[in-house]
């Protein structure tokens, strides 16, 4: 009995070394091949469609989920100067609808919004100590926390913008004169190959992977 208990103490062993050996080559491998991050989300352009002027909200026809053609005439506004249209400013689908017919609006307020679904893009936040290992056009694999079981593909379209940089934290200069290194995540922007037939949404969370070779 003892002779089997040490046999099955050794293979036990044996197991855990393995697992560690082969959890740290995937560890190695991925470090080796991708910079990864989990800071990052699906960005769309969200645009405001507004009452063309004051008055009462009339025919308006907007709904969450509809898509919608630039130009298009969603509603009109009654008012003392007359009856103007409100058109669509692009071709998109509503996300958001604020208002409801006969209530009172005024010039510019905004009334819903829509986006392009088909101009989404993910923006993605990278320590600058990765940064160096980036470069446009670099293949990229992308996983939506939505859909966690379909694989995504797109490409560095762009790395960084002074104006987008965001720090991990405040640089802290004492009286002493100490300097407390801080450091910098750089927005990188993808662009996604395709849907692969599900619905993106502007705000979703991702997880990417940027290809290095």
């Amino acid at each position: 009995m003892g002779r089997a208990r040490t046999i099955g103490l050794s293979l036990i062993i044996i197991l855990v070394i393995l697992v560690i050996l082969i959890g740290g080559g995937w560890y190695f491998y991925l470090q080796q091949n991708y910079v990864s991050t989990s800071d990052a989300f699906i960005r769309g352009n969200v645009v405001p469609i507004t009452a063309s002027g004051d008055g009462y909200l009339t025919n308006w026809s907007a709904t969450v989920g509809q898509n919608v053609n630039s130009g298009v005439v969603m509603g009109k506004v009654d008012g003392f100067m007359g009856t103007t249209n409100i058109d669509s400013p692009i071709s998109g689908t509503i996300l958001q609808n604020n208002a409801v017919n006969h209530e009172v609006v005024v010039p510019g307020e905004p009334l819903a919004y829509l986006v392009n679904l088909n101009s989404l893009d993910i923006i993605a936040y990278l320590k600058e100590t990765s940064i160096n290992n980036v470069t446009v056009g670099k293949k990229v694999d992308i996983t939506i926390d939505a859909y966690p079981n379909t694989s995504f593909s797109g490409y560095v379209t762009q790395i960084g913008s002074s104006s987008a940089v965001i720090s991990s934290g405040v640089p802290n200069t004492s009286l002493s004169g100490t300097f407390e290194k801080t450091v910098q995540r750089i927005p990188v922007y993808i662009s996604v190959d395709g849907s692969e037939g599900k619905d993106l949404m502007p705000g979703m969370s991702v997880e990417v992977r940027i290809h290095r070779n």
